[in-house]
């Protein structure tokens, strides 16, 4: 298999794998810091199961699909954004903020490098 698609591949799994971790882990309100669901980590999980299907189909066609990583680039980063200025502001404590902000580094750059490195 050619580097460029084994590398799209990857990512386009990669990230996959994370959205549906997320998807999971925005319905157990504890995680969350909350004591109850709430409707916006409903509106949270359904984007994010909904993300992770379009990267698994996106895999089927590396090469065309490779379109997709930009804004999966883009929803990384913010999440972990999100993720820090939660543990900043106090909202969730570091020992959750840490661990998910050093995986939000990994999966943006495991894209970025497969994006870049397309040509």
């Amino acid at each position: 298999m050619d580097k460029k698609i084994r590398w799209l591949r990857i990512s386009y799994w990669i990230a996959a794998s994370a959205d549906f971790v997320v998807a999971i882990l925005v319905l157990i309100p504890s995680r969350m810091g909350v004591t109850h669901h709430v409707y916006p980590m409903g509106l949270m999980s359904a984007v994010a199961f909904s993300w992770g299907v379009l990267l698994v189909v996106a895999d089927r066609e590396p090469l065309e699909r490779q379109w997709i990583l930009p804004p999966t680039i883009l929803v990384v980063a913010l999440l972990g954004m999100v993720g820090v200025h939660a543990g900043i502001t106090g909202l969730l404590p570091l020992s959750h903020v840490i661990p998910s902000a050093c995986i939000s580094v990994i999966v943006f750059s495991i894209l970025t490098y497969s994006y870049l490195s397309r040509s």
